[in-house]
């Protein structure tokens, strides 16, 4: 009995030894401890089981996901006004694409509601204009009122004759035409009316070397029709002689207060081209 009893004792004692072996060799045992149980940073040169770990790259921290900017409020009216505007062509292309007596009701119905809107945008907007002077483009440009056009007319009309009287001093019109042509025959009292008025030298230039009634003893043509590419006659040019500068007034047949109004402007321009 003593002998059984020493034994089961000695295989007690024994007992925790080969456990503690079979926790070292054991590679299942191994791999659950490395796996579930992760080391404090203390024992870093401990985790000899995890292999070359100094080539390891650190941890991804993730960073927190940004805010979403807010959403820009717009105004209300803008909102409407472009919902205003798609209902009106949605409508509009099924009328188009089928034009049935319901479709066609709607579109008609819906722009008529826009209309009125538009209708009552231009009537406040007349009344605004009527109490801030500034605004008003009649007081500003040419007037819409039929009296004030008539004042405005004139007063544009002088200011421009005055400008020619002005100008007719330094300048003269080179008149190139044909003996042949009805329209020259045409603009040519009208061409002379206007040097006699305004007191500017008109030289004529042939290109046939005979002349009209009004210019009856003209330049003959030497070259200059080709080099001012005169295509087409009647061609009067505006003329500045001591500067040797020349620029087109027209071709064709003009009205006096047409070419009134051409060599205004052409006095009001500097730029001129050289002869």
């Amino acid at each position: 009995m003593r002998k059984l009893l020493a034994l089961a004792a000695l295989s007690l004692a024994v007992l925790p030894v080969a456990a503690l072996r079979a926790d070292e060799t054991s590679p299942t045992t191994s791999v659950v401890t490395v796996e579930t149980a992760p080391e404090p940073s203390g024992t870093y040169w401990l985790r000899y089981r995890e292999g070359w770990f100094w080539y390891r790259d650190p941890p991804a921290r993730m960073k927190p996901p940004k805010a979403a900017p807010p959403a820009q409020s717009r105004q209300r009216e803008l909102v409407e006004f472009e919902a205003m505007q798609q209902r009106l062509d949605e409508l509009k292309r099924v009328a188009v694409m089928n034009p049935t007596d319901a479709n066609l009701v709607a579109y008609m119905r819906y722009q008529r509601f826009v209309m009125n809107k538009s209708e009552l945008f231009a009537e406040r907007w007349q009344r605004l204009v009527w109490t801030v002077p500034e605004l008003d483009y009649g007081l500003t440009g040419r007037p819409t009122n039929s009296m004030a056009i008539g004042a405005f007319d004139e007063q544009q009309r002088d200011r421009r004759e005055q400008t020619v009287r002005s100008l007719a001093a330094t300048h003269g019109l080179l008149f190139i035409f044909r003996s042949d042509c009805p329209y020259c025959h045409r603009f040519a009292p009208i061409l002379k009316r206007f040097e006699q008025e305004f007191g500017m030298t008109v030289f004529a230039v042939s290109l046939d070397g005979r002349g009209l009634p009004e210019y009856p003893n003209p330049q003959l043509d030497n070259g200059i029709a080709t080099r001012l590419n005169a295509s087409v006659v009647p061609a009067l040019y505006l003329t500045a002689p001591s500067k040797r500068q020349i620029r087109p007034v027209g071709f064709g047949v003009m009205a006096m207060t047409e070419l009134v109004e051409r060599v205004a402007a052409l006095a009001q321009d500097p730029r001129e081209d050289p002869l």
